[in-house]
């Protein structure tokens, strides 16, 4: 009964540390509800941040388009105007140029008409001759700047590195060109804007003599730029260029690629997190999107190494079975299924069995030298699954100790294991079991970091410098600096001989055309007014023009603020990503960009203020679970809430961040470790106990209440046939159930019967009726009392299967019905005592077990034997007692009084005390003992001569009293 109540105790006990897990568990759920809310709401205020200024951004963009579009237009309408005063003024000037010819023919002077077509060649030449100086200015700055270009190419192939060998472009060839064409800044003409002047001249013969210079200068520069592009070879040098800028920036992009990668794991490793394979990533992504139930977690998360000697070998063996993904095992199959349906090849993703590797682990035993004792786990599942898969992996000494085992490693990285070795050690950078390793895997990603942005840099400046090689060769043109500069000699020349026909004219003729003037002069007036109003107009589009410009500067001016802010929110949202990498920041921005082009501001602002409050109530909720988990549970699963200065800002973002970590962790601990255990534990205590109930107290008391009542029908069939008195009395056992014990009975009953107790349920499991548990109930609360006396009184109690009956013994006498003996108040001494004997007989049968077989002990001793009993009734119970029930029977009574018994006796012992006459020690009697063995059939015979005699003797006696009578 202890037993039983200890274990009970233990159960209960382990089951309330489990419900006060559990309680825990539930507290840390919610605060990680909380804490996980308020990461999503700060994402999503800083987002909404981002897209309040995006949207700021679009729309005061939209605002300065549409400014500039009204610029466009006012411009447009200034150009127009601008338009109609020229047609007005050439309008104007066309009736000048009718009046002047008017007063001419009226003064009747022929010569006007070729002086005015002299005149107009005369213009018309300058008009070319400013085209051709202007064309020779632009020649004069493609030739500055191919000077320009051809010395940063001379510089740049200076750097024998830069093109990798490319000898086309690196021969002498090229630097002899580019030498030459660097040289020719000397052959350039001087102020060249003296050649639109009228009296150029004089300096005709000192260009004249300059064209040869220009014209080698020009052969030079398109040799130059010929070579670049020319079609002779097979790929231009050019082209040669261009492919090796972009193998370069291919480079470039792909360290760029490199280094932003790094930065991100390096990112996660700060943040205590390992880095997973992408379609690892991919895969939980899924499975937390349609299964979230699942709580999917990665095997490295919760394995550690505990001996830093087999780190890398260990990890290494393993490979990317560390990555595999550990879920809840009701979730298995569904969790499978979602990654199967991926798409490509993000469907390589490994669901642990963890069910059945815990059943087959069960099963297993481990070598004293297996890699699991030198691993630690935070997840019961990660435990099973390793130890299932990888118990049998030892750790040796040596690649000779290695050889001739089947599955190990070494500390130096060797592994073995389908009959071949191979290395198995990993660079720390990849390490991923451990805080320590992580450590390690940090420092080697910044090494790491340190070495890929250093060639980052160098592909970096050698992208640039190529692209500014390439940049310079493309300024490279083809000039026409010399046939230019020919052209304006020639239009010099003709200039020069239209200004000595206009010498030569004879202006003396005149005619009256009087009439035809007055009429040319009102239409000049008229033409006059119109340009008038036209001006006015351009006044007030250029006063138009001017407010625009203000505006579109302020509006400028507030983009640049627009732009800082939004600056600022993408960049908070990439310190976001850094201090929680599940936030994706490129598929965020992208859908903020789209959402900004329809936001309504208002409604916006509206939705901020709700996060912002949703946001300080998730904070308050979280801290007081913090608060509420770290009053019950153990010391070292204790949480420190971050200390809250009363600002939401990045700063309680990312403890927040670490607090969720931490509770994640701390929920995994409980939930997946040491629940896991009690369970384990409480199911093999159940078991004991459920053993030790079942079989030691509800058998046991079952049993013997079978075995009292087989006892009671064995003595009952003894007895039947056995006649005391001369009344012929016979006696019989009966018994009640007490109503009490029947209903516990009852319960041991259905218990021993049940057929599913064992293997397949326990007693806390099976299905009972409703008075077996409320007896198993009340049974349950007197194991759990705290009163420990009180309930093994009550528990003895129930226990001593003789409680359970109330017992009676009924004489039976011919003719008459049956007297119980507890009524049974008028009987003489002889009377009562022989149901004594029987009573005491039913005793010792009970106590000697003799209904189950034969029993060594089979004696009984009785004192002061039959004194109340005649000898009749005496003869008859010692009969019963040694020939019925075959004990052996030690009686004991004054010597004077056991004559009738001599023919019953075997033995005889006579015991007498007499005086001694010497001291012995203190004593001053001595008592003697006569042993007598005795002939029964001897005694019998002398017995019934004895018995003959007296009865002849007392007929004599008895005839000679009739004789005396007579």
């Amino acid at each position: 009964m202890r037993s039983v109540s200890s274990q009970l105790k233990t159960i209960h006990h382990m089951e309330r540390d489990a419900a006060n897990l559990l309680t825990s568990m539930e507290t840390l759920r919610r605060a990680g509800e909380q804490t996980q809310l308020y990461i999503e709401q700060w994402s999503s205020l800083n987002v909404l941040d981002y897209t309040l200024a995006q949207a700021e951004y679009q729309t005061r963009q939209a605002d300065y388009l549409r400014g500039k579009q009204r610029q466009q237009t006012r411009r447009q309408t200034q150009q127009e105007t601008e338009q109609e005063i020229a047609q007005l003024e050439r309008q104007a000037e066309l009736v000048h140029d009718r009046r002047i010819n008017l007063e001419a023919q009226r003064q009747g002077v022929q010569s006007l008409r070729q002086k005015d077509e002299l005149e107009k060649q005369r213009n018309q030449l300058d008009v070319r001759l400013v085209q051709q100086t202007q064309s020779v200015l632009a020649e004069d700055q493609r030739v500055a700047e191919n000077i320009r270009a051809s010395q940063e190419i001379a510089e740049a192939l200076g750097d024998a590195t830069l093109l990798d060998g490319q000898s086309g472009i690196t021969s002498l060839e090229t630097e002899a060109l580019a030498r030459e064409v660097s040289g020719t800044a000397r052959q350039v003409v001087r102020e060249l804007h003296h050649l639109v002047q009228r009296d150029f001249s004089g300096a005709m013969p000192a260009l004249v003599a300059e064209l040869e210079q220009v014209q080698s200068l020009q052969q030079a520069h398109n040799r130059w730029h010929g070579f670049w592009r020319g079609s002779e070879a097979d790929e231009p040098p050019r082209e040669q260029l261009a492919a090796q800028l972009h193998s370069h920036r291919a480079r470039y992009q792909q360290l760029t690629e490199q280094r932003r990668q790094k930065q991100l794991e390096i990112e996660r490793l700060n943040a205590n997190q390992a880095n997973y394979p992408a379609y690892v990533e991919r895969a939980l992504r899924a499975i937390r999107q349609y299964c979230p139930a699942a709580d999917p977690r990665v095997l490295c998360d919760h394995v550690e190494v505990k001996d830093p000697r087999w780190q890398s070998a260990i990890e290494g063996y393993l490979g990317g079975t560390r990555f595999s993904i550990l879920v809840e095992a009701d979730f298995e199959a569904e969790a499978i299924g979602i990654v199967r349906g991926l798409p490509g090849r993000d469907n390589r993703a490994r669901v642990i069995q963890g069910a059945k590797a815990a059943r087959d682990v069960a099963r297993t035993s481990l070598d004293p030298q297996s890699i699991i004792h030198v691993l630690g786990f935070s997840h019961a599942v990660a435990r099973a699954y390793l130890t299932a898969s990888f118990g049998t992996v030892v750790r040796v000494d040596s690649a000779e100790a290695l050889r001739m085992t089947r599955r190990g490693i070494t500390e130096q990285g060797m592994g073995s294991g389908g009959y071949s070795m191979w290395r198995c050690d990993l660079p720390d950078s990849d390490l991923v079991f451990g805080a320590a390793a992580r450590e390690r895997a940090l420092q080697a990603k910044l090494l790491e970091l340190s070495g890929v942005e250093l060639e980052w840099h160098q592909a970096n400046d050698r992208l640039q410098q190529i692209s500014r090689l390439l940049q310079a060769v493309d300024r490279l043109r083809v000039v026409r600096y010399a046939d230019d500069l020919h052209a304006i000699v020639e239009t010099h020349r003709e200039i020069g001989q239209i200004d000595g026909l206009l010498g030569q004219l004879d202006l003396t003729g005149h005619q009256d055309l009087e009439s035809r003037l007055q009429t040319l002069k009102a239409e000049q007036l008229e033409l006059e007014t119109k340009k008038g109003g036209l001006h006015e107009k351009l006044g007030e589009i250029r006063s138009s023009l001017e407010s625009i410009d203000k505006q579109l500067k302020a509006l400028s001016d507030l983009q640049e603020q627009n732009r800082e802010r939004l600056d600022e929110c993408e960049a908070a949202l990439q310190e976001l990503a850094t201090t929680w990498p599940d936030f994706d920041v490129e598929a965020r921005l992208q859908v903020a960009d789209e959402e900004a082009r329809d936001l309504d501001v208002a409604i916006a602002r509206n939705y901020r203020h709700e996060l912002e409050k949703e946001l300080q109530l998730a904070q308050r909720r979280a801290e007081d679970e913090v608060k509420a988990h770290n009053q019950h549970c153990r010391p070292a699963d204790t949480i420190i809430y971050p200390d809250f200065t009363g600002d939401y800002d990045a700063a309680l973002f990312r403890a927040i961040c670490q607090l969720q970590r931490e509770l994640d962790r701390v929920y995994n601990i409980l939930k997946n470790n040491i629940l896991v255990e009690k369970h384990q534990q409480l199911s093999e205590l159940k078991g004991a106990f459920n053993n030790a109930f079942v079989t030691h107290l509800c058998h046991t008391i079952h049993q013997a209440l079978n075995d009292g009542k087989r006892q009671i029908e064995q003595l009952n069939r003894e007895l039947q046939h056995h006649h005391f008195g001369a009344d012929r009395e016979t006696f019989r056992f009966d018994s009640d159930w007490i109503p009490e014990y029947r209903d516990y009975a009852r319960f041991f009953q259905e218990v021993v019967k049940n057929p599913l107790l064992g293997d397949e349920a326990t007693l806390f499991e099976v299905e009972l009726s409703e008075k077996s548990r409320k007896v198993l109930n009340d049974l349950m609360a007197m194991l759990l009392d705290e009163d420990e006396q009180r309930a093994m009184r009550d528990l003895e109690r129930i226990a001593d299967y003789r409680n359970y009956r109330r017992y009676e013994i009924y004489k039976e006498v011919e003719g008459k019905p049956p007297i119980p003996l507890s009524e049974y108040g008028t009987g003489s001494g002889g009377q009562l005592e022989t149901p004594a004997y029987i009573i005491r007989s039913a005793a010792i049968t009970s106590a000697f077990r003799f209904a189950e077989g034969s029993t060594h002990l089979r004696m009984v001793l009785v004192d002061e034997a039959f004194s109340k009993m005649d000898e009749t009734r005496s003869r008859e119970v010692i009969d019963y007692l040694t020939g019925r029930l075959g004990l052996q029977l030690l009686f004991i009574m004054p010597t004077s009084k056991c004559g009738p018994y001599m023919d019953l006796i075997s033995h005889e012992f006579v015991f007498a005390k007499v005086p001694s006459e010497a001291l012995r020690g203190e004593l001053r009697t001595r008592v003697l003992v006569d042993r007598k063995r005795c002939n029964q059939e001897r005694i019998k015979t002398l017995w019934a001569n004895h018995r003959r005699n007296v009865y002849h003797q007392a007929e004599l006696d008895f005839m000679q009293e009739f004789a005396v009578a007579d």
